[in-house]
């Protein structure tokens, strides 16, 4: 993995026991041997790079692909089948039969419908250009679908597994003990209350892992990150513990009055929970589901009267800037609290300039004092995500690409 690329790996497979495979390209994808073929979890990001993973695929197993279940909705993971159903084709084998929760559909059609809006939100989050993302996305319909649980083979049961999305599919070989945790179960701290997506429920995924763990597997292969065996498997019930602590402690200061940023500002994740190496804020943040469980009791408005009815975004910074009448010093006064290490205080002074359209001097040397902030907590951000958005925003203020 990079930091540009985060969520791929090389193409390759590896031997879980006989007959079942982890099959790596966007995280880790799956595969099992049944009697009718081959069943593959998630066909990778890029048709581009199908040939890589079945070349490694190949190296264990030249049964043909019966089934092709899609994890869950993100596009990312499955945009590559198009290259599998060619393969298919190529070797004589009946065109494999594409699976998926009730819910991709409904998803699916959501990204046809916002495809603007998802280019744009995946441009700031994975770093692209969104010049090289595709007008329409690629996408091939599920052909059948199922709710709550579908034996789909003897031996081979899919499972409901809400979580990261509401259309999750867990994999579960009950005689052989072996889980295939998909998107709910993944190497770092759930990825709930991300800046730019749609509400994730803390709860949700918290009882979905408590009901996998309830399944007392052997072996847990998750979407990102190392098998589980042993000890190991208990990580599904410490990351729910730590996902209902998360919603209790902020419920509790939400009834005392607090808004998100007090809240965050309050709140002490305990160690025992959080500092632990499955709950690493790698690529989400405990501070984003304290703010989704927020966003989940509480409407849009933040409590500022100016905001309910507000002017348009350029004139109020053009007005509150053309109140500052000593422009210099807010601008020296942020590059001070720079230096000092204060960066995040820093940003509240120069926003006070920063947003003011036109091309005031003073205005100008805000937007490149807020890029250099910006590049600052980039640098230091432990978050995948938070790192990609300061570098977006830099980029953006100065209009240049983002560089790390």
């Amino acid at each position: 993995m990079t930091d540009n690329n985060p969520l791929r790996t090389k193409p390759h497979a590896e031997v879980i026991e006989d007959g079942v495979y982890l099959l790596a390209h966007q995280g880790n994808g799956f595969a099992v041997e049944t009697d009718e073929g081959l069943l593959v979890v998630d066909a990778g990001p890029d048709p581009d790079l199908v040939p890589d993973i079945l070349a490694a695929m190949r190296t264990h197993t030249d049964a043909p692909v019966r089934w092709i279940v899609y994890s869950h909705g993100h596009l990312g993971y499955n945009a590559g089948v198009s290259g599998w159903l060619a393969d298919a084709e190529r070797r004589g084998d009946p065109r494999p039969e594409i699976v998926a929760h009730d819910n991709v559909v409904r998803r699916y059609r959501r990204y046809l419908e916002t495809a603007g809006l998802q280019n744009r939100i995946n441009a700031m989050q994975f770093r692209r250009d969104p010049a090289s993302l595709p007008a329409t996305p690629r996408l091939t319909m599920p052909d059948r679908t199922y709710d709550g649980a579908l034996t789909l083979t003897p031996g081979v049961r899919l499972l409901h597994a809400p979580s990261e999305t509401d259309d999750v599919t867990a994999l579960w070989l009950p005689e052989r003990g072996i889980l295939y945790g998909s998107a709910a179960v993944i190497h770092s701290i759930p990825n709930i209350g991300t800046p730019l997506r749609t509400l994730r429920d803390t709860l949700r995924w918290a009882d979905t892992l408590d009901r996998l763990a309830a399944l007392e597997p052997r072996i847990v292969v998750p979407e990102f990150g190392p098998v589980r065996t042993g000890d190991d498997i208990a990580t599904l019930t410490a990351t729910s513990a730590a996902l209902r602590w998360l919603r209790r402690a902020t419920v509790e200061r939400l009834n005392q009055g607090m808004n998100a940023e007090q809240i965050l500002h309050d709140i002490t994740y305990p160690p025992e929970l959080f500092d632990v190496p499955w709950m690493a804020a790698s690529y989400g943040h405990p501070d984003f589901i304290v703010r989704d469980i927020v966003r989940s009791e509480t409407g849009w408005w933040d409590g500022n009267p100016t905001s309910l009815h507000p002017a348009h975004p350029e004139t109020a910074a053009a007005l509150r800037a053309a109140a500052v009448t000593d422009k210099q010093t807010v601008v020296a006064q942020a590059a001070g609290l720079r230096d000092e290490g204060r960066v995040q205080e820093a940003m509240h002074v120069v926003d006070l300039l920063a947003a003011a359209p036109g091309d005031d001097p003073w205005v100008v040397k805000a937007r490149a004092l807020k890029a250099d902030l910006c590049r600052q907590l980039a640098a230091h951000a432990g978050s995948y995500v938070s790192r990609s958005l300061y570098l977006a925003s830099a980029a953006a203020l100065q209009r240049a690409p983002d560089e790390e």
